[in-house]
This record gives structure tokens, C-alpha cells and sequence, in this order.
């Protein structure tokens, strides 16, 4: 009778501390949205002069959305449908290259297979600053310095993806049906498109989803790779605007308003994606998680 007390106490105390942990992390997240939901709603007074989280009394969203919208000839929404450009182009051409170059890696035999999948793997410990100034270097080269493509053509490539898809694949994709479509007479391009993409789906939604993320908050390549405004993306524009703050031109303008209200509109793509995606996410987590 004591052991089951002790012991019904000490799931009692994990299961406390776990959900203590849990609330801790939620706050940690929703603290920040919730300020920038608040924070944009002010103005540059308000900001000033009321606590992070009080709701002003008099409310200026609309007012703050209408200037982000027209300052310096809505350039805002340029750099925003820049920032769409790039996201949706990388993720789409991630999954692409990625299953394309996974699959082999994962049901075909050939020489050097393994040798290539290790250095797949070891290509993600080099950080991207490594090699920012050869592929600059390289694109200037190529004319592709101040374009879209000089942006999506590099973060298409993803070791990440490749090693991603690789393990689901092999756990997911069951060598019988590839070989009973091979006796059917199909090729390998069409079992690729009729047999594994669709089996593989749940890991492209979230491969798609983490490379859209990734490229949307990517900061350092645009900066190396852009010197045209127009070509920016969000993080880049948003960027120019907060290096203006400190500077003479502050005062023509409310910056902070603006740089918030940007802020709080660069983050809805994201959770959009997310909505529409989870369920899939969660899908391809649990049977990768299950097979691996």
C-alpha cells in the first residue's frame, strides 16, 4: 500500500513537472505574438509611454496598416511578394531535387553509394558563411547576382532534404512494389511519379514546410547576394528600415509602428502554411518516427 502511494506520488510530481515545463514553453512562444499583435495596434507614444502588453485606448491598426502600405511606394509589398517568391520557389525545388536524389540513395544498389550519402551528410556541418563568398563569386560569374534565381538555385539544394527523404524512403517505401511495377514494365520515371511520391507525401508537406520557413527567414545569403531594393526580401527590407532608427531620418517617419506592423504581417505566410500542412506533418512524423 505505501509502494503504490510512493509511487503514484511520483508520477504525480513528472506529470507536474511536465506540464510546468510545457506551460513555461508555451509562454515563452505566445508571449512575443501576442506582444506584436498588441505593440501594432500603437503608436509611436503609446509605445512609449504604456506597458508591453496593455491595449491602448485608442486603437491604430488601421491607421498603421494604411501607412506600411503606401510608405516609400508600397515598397513593403514588393519585398513581401519577394519573400513568397523565394520561399514557395526553394520549397517546391527542395522536395524536386530532393526525392529525385533520394531515391536512388535509398532502393538502388550502385557503386559509391554510401560514400556519396556520407558526404551528403557531412556537407551539413558547414556553416553557410563558409561559403557565401565563393558562391558569390560563382553567380557573379554566372550573371545571376541580383536575381530571383541567384536566391532559389542555391537553397534548392538541401543536404538536409536529401537525408531527410533518404531515411523515409527506405522505412516507408517497400521494395516489393517497386519491383512488382518493374514486372508490370514501368519505368523508373514512372514509378518515381505513380508509386513513391505519392507514398512519400506526409515528409514532402513537411520538407516543404521547412524549407519554406528556412528561405523565409533567411537573412545572410540575400545580404551577400542583393544590392538591389526591389529584389529584397522581408528580412532584408525590414532590415534597412531598423538601421534607419538611430539615424538622422528617424524622425521623418514612425518607424517603430512601421517596423512592427511589418513584422506582424511577415508572420502570417507562416502560420497559413502551417495550418493547411499540419495534419500532414504530424502523419509523416508519426510513420517516419514508427519505421525509423
Amino acid at each position: 500500500m505505501v509502494q503504490n502511494i510512493r509511487q503514484n506520488a511520483t508520477r504525480n510530481l513528472k506529470v507536474a513537472f511536465v506540464g510546468i515545463i510545457l506551460l513555461l514553453a508555451a509562454v515563452y512562444f505566445v508571449v512575443p505574438l501576442v506582444w506584436i499583435i498588441i505593440a501594432s495596434m500603437k503608436d509611436t507614444n503609446s509605445l512609449l509611454s504604456t506597458g508591453i502588453l496593455q491595449i491602448p485606448r485608442k486603437i491604430v491598426l488601421i491607421h498603421n496598416l494604411s501607412f506600411l502600405s503606401h510608405f516609400q511606394h508600397s515598397i513593403y509589398w514588393r519585398w513581401y511578394a519577394n519573400s513568397i517568391i523565394y520561399s514557395a520557389g526553394v520549397g517546391l525545388l527542395t522536395c524536386l531535387v530532393s526525392a529525385m536524389c533520394a531515391y536512388p540513395l535509398a532502393k538502388h544498389v550502385f557503386r559509391g553509394k554510401e560514400s556519396i550519402f556520407r558526404l551528403i551528410v557531412a556537407s551539413l556541418m558547414i556553416p553557410g558563411t563558409v561559403i557565401a563568398v565563393p558562391l558569390f563569386m560563382l553567380e557573379k560569374q554566372m550573371g545571376l547576382v541580383d536575381s530571383y534565381f541567384g536566391i532559389i538555385l542555391p537553397m534548392a539544394v538541401s543536404p538536409f532534404g536529401v537525408y531527410f527523404l533518404r531515411i523515409y524512403i527506405r522505412d516507408v517505401v517497400p521494395d516489393e512494389i517497386i519491383d512488382s511495377a518493374m514486372m508490370e514494365g514501368a519505368n523508373q520515371w514512372t514509378t518515381f511519379w505513380a508509386i513513391v511520391v505519392p507514398m512519400i507525401r506526409p515528409a514532402l508537406s513537411t520538407l516543404l514546410l521547412i524549407s519554406f520557413t528556412t528561405t523565409w527567414n533567411n537573412f545572410f545569403l540575400p545580404l551577400v547576394l542583393l544590392h538591389d531594393p526591389n529584389l529584397y526580401p522581408l528580412t532584408l527590407g525590414i532590415q534597412t528600415w531598423l538601421s534607419v532608427i538611430n539615424s538622422i531620418q528617424a524622425s521623418e517617419a514612425p518607424w517603430y509602428p512601421l517596423i512592427i506592423t511589418g513584422c506582424l504581417l511577415s508572420i502570417l505566410p507562416m502560420v497559413i502554411a502551417f495550418v493547411f500542412l499540419r495534419n500532414a506533418i504530424v502523419r509523416g512524423l508519426i510513420e517516419g518516427g514508427i519505421k525509423m
